[in-house]
């Protein structure tokens, strides 16, 4: 239709638009608005579109093959089994053409399979197919989306791989395996839990402490708390429970437990390391019942060793001390001074006896303490050779000191020790030469520290090679005629290797037959200054006033030896017989010393000490000096924890006798008797 404008001219009336057409243009914008969103996700996504016809020819795939090495265009009309793996051919041919044919889609999940990328290479791919409908309603093909798990799937197997291998080992392991939850709970055991006498199966979900001793509970759950809460926890963290084995009776077991959280931080599981340890709990049981036995042993010997010491020492107090007054008797006939002198001498070797098995029980037991104090190390040997000067004089041989090298002033050295070692070699080079003499030789080494090097060499009868092996070694001497020759326990030499080794020092001998000997050891003695002089002990012994002392012993025969030694310098003395008797007297009279005797029957001198510290006012304070054949730490220490001042040792030497009662005797002395310095166990 057509009609003129208001200025003639002819134009077209524009028809309105019918809405099946508005329709139509809107359906196909929203449909290129579509596409257009399609290409851009397809474009862009990293998993791959693929849609497939019924012959199974592709028919359309996105950009995002290309991570394979393929072209799009390329794989267009190309059958899909080109690209699949053969083992995967019959699987994929056969569910396709089923759901061609109408069968519904598996719902067992995407299907997995294998693509064959350009460079020939395997990638494992997943998918989640679909149908694609033809016009008719029927199948015309299948469309999926595939990612690339090829990451994944490797994880999978290496974790299986490792399980596998986990499961061998755990299967075939003597140990247990055990997996638990956070509320205890088994999840896992490995086949080893028959040492319990179950199955795994048996255990399997029941709570780990029914199979724990009831008295190993709360440890259990202690150490799982300490797991939940504590920090982590290292494979020598290991604890010890008592696992009840079926049918009665109970293993022990050793274990380390591990703690397992999820990237959450919520507890996966507590794995636990378990081993058998019943065999070495009883062998450790069975080693500590032996080394108790042993030190009931050695207990039994020290005691033994205490009461030999004092059975023998006490009876020699008297036969030695009343031996040296004979000796000093001017008008006794001679053959009466050489019997006194055969006493005095056997007397003097049987202490050395004596004396020799004590050190070497200490020294065994761990019972020497060093004490170093400032020495002359050239005065030091000359006082000590001039001890076997008479001894060397009988035998007319020659003694002679030689200073080596130049010697300090002074050195850090245990004197009491050191004289011990170079003392017994003196003895050894006189015994055993005949002819000649003894020459010690005294050098000194600046080097590590400082060390005293000194060496005693004799024109003897010297030592076979094959022997001198054996020479420092407990009860043994260079051959079997040598004790019955000369005597002697064999001990000497063993005591001073291992004297010379607690002084940080060795020994050793050079010798051969009918050519003498030189015995060389070294200690440690460091460089330092001079120590004050001390006092002459005969002077103190000889000066000091007289006393009024308590003399305590149960063996008459002591009691007199030291009125004897005592008397002569003024000094009163009481006897008493016992403790009992001892608390008595110093309950009635102030004494200004009490020597107490310490193994009496009845009350002992410990004893009787501390009842006179505690009940006796006139004597609460009074030195009180033990005199006594017991000698070992032990009994020293005693003595000072029951408030002795000091201690004499007995077979009693008259200058240390004098010189302990000079100092303990004076006035002063009480004053110090609260405060006294720990008794000296060194001798």
């Amino acid at each position: 239709m057509s009609q003129s404008s208001s200025d003639g001219a002819r134009g077209w009336l524009v028809a309105p638009r019918w809405p099946w057409a508005l329709r139509r243009r809107a359906r196909l914008a929203e449909l290129e608005a579509a596409a257009r969103d399609f290409r851009v996700l397809t474009e862009h996504s990293r998993d791959i579109i693929l849609r497939v016809d019924r012959d199974r020819r592709i028919a359309f795939v996105t950009a995002a093959i290309r991570r394979f090495g393929y072209e799009p265009a390329e794989l267009i009309g190309r059958q899909v089994e080109e690209l699949t793996h053969p083992d995967d051919q019959a699987l994929l041919r056969t569910g396709f053409d089923a759901v061609m044919a109408g069968a519904p889609i598996p719902s067992y999940g995407p299907f997995e399979h294998r693509i064959r990328t350009a460079s020939g290479d395997w990638v494992w791919t997943e998918g989640s197919p679909r149908v694609v409908p033809g016009p008719d309603g029927e199948p015309a093909g299948m469309i999926t989306q595939m990612r690339d798990i090829t990451s994944r799937k490797l994880a999978r197997a290496a974790l299986a791989e490792s399980e596998v291998r986990f499961r061998l080992l755990a299967d075939r392991a003597t140990d247990i395996i055990l997996r638990i939850d956070a509320a205890g709970t088994i999840l896992y055991i490995s086949p080893a839990c028959r040492l319990l006498g179950y199955s795994a199966g048996e255990m399997i979900g029941r709570p780990a402490t029914d199979f724990l001793d009831p008295e190993d509970h709360a440890l259990a759950a202690e150490r799982t708390q300490d797991l939940l809460s504590g920090p982590p926890r290292g494979p020598k963290d290991r604890r010890e429970y008592r696992a009840l084995v079926k049918g009665g009776g109970h293993i022990w077991l050793e274990g380390a437990a591990s703690l397992n959280r999820d990237a959450d931080g919520r507890v996966i599981d507590i794995v636990s390391h378990l081993r058998d340890v019943t065999e070495r709990r009883a062998a450790d049981a069975e080693i500590h019942r032996q080394r108790a036995e042993a030190q009931a042993a050695n207990l039994a010997k020290s005691e033994f060793l205490a009461n030999m010491s004092h059975e023998i020492r006490t009876p020699l107090t008297g036969i030695m001390g009343f031996a040296g007054l004979l000796e000093e008797i001017a008008d006794l006939p001679p053959d009466a001074r050489t019997y006194a002198t055969r006493i005095a001498t056997a007397s003097r070797t049987l202490l050395t006896v004596v004396n020799d098995i004590l050190d070497f029980s200490k020294i065994e037991a761990g019972q020497v303490d060093l004490d170093p104090q400032p020495l002359d190390p050239a005065a030091f040997v000359v006082e000590t050779v001039e001890l076997v000067a008479v001894q060397a004089e009988e035998k007319k041989l020659t003694l002679a000191t030689v200073i080596e090298t130049p010697l300090p002033r002074a050195v850090a050295a245990d004197g009491p020790r050191l004289r011990q070692v170079l003392l017994n070699l003196l003895t050894n080079a006189v015994k055993f030469t005949e002819a000649g003499g003894v020459t010690v030789g005294v050098g000194y080494e600046a080097a590590d520290g400082g060390r005293l090097r000194i060496r005693v060499t004799d024109t003897g009868v010297g030592i076979a090679p094959d022997c001198q092996g054996r020479l420092f070694q407990r009860f043994s001497q260079a051959d079997g005629s040598i004790s019955r020759q000369y005597g002697g326990t064999g001990l000497g030499l063993a005591i001073c290797k291992s004297l010379t080794g607690l002084m940080g020092g060795e020994i050793g001998v050079e010798s051969e037959p009918g050519q003498g000997a030189t015995f060389r050891f070294t200690i440690r003695a460091p460089p330092c200054e001079p120590g004050a002089e001390a006092a002459c002990e005969d002077e103190i012994a000889l000066d000091a006033r007289p006393a009024r002392i308590l003399v305590v012993d149960d063996s008459p025969v002591n009691r007199e030896l030291v009125g004897v030694l005592l008397r002569v310098f003024g000094h009163q003395l009481t006897e008493a017989p016992g403790g009992a008797e001892a608390v008595e007297a110093a309950a009635r009279t102030e004494f200004d010393l009490i020597l107490m005797d310490l193994q009496m029957p009845g009350m002992d001198g410990l004893a009787a000490t501390r009842a006179i510290r505690a009940g006796c006012p006139l004597n609460d304070a009074t030195p009180i000096v033990a005199l006594s054949a017991n000698i070992l730490p032990t009994h020293l220490e005693a003595c000072r924890q029951a408030g002795m001042a000091d201690h004499i040792g007995k077979p009693i030497d008259t200058r240390e006798l004098l010189t302990k009662v000079a100092r303990w005797s004076q006035p002063e002395a009480r004053a110090e008797v609260g405060a006294a310095e720990p008794i000296d166990t060194a001798a």
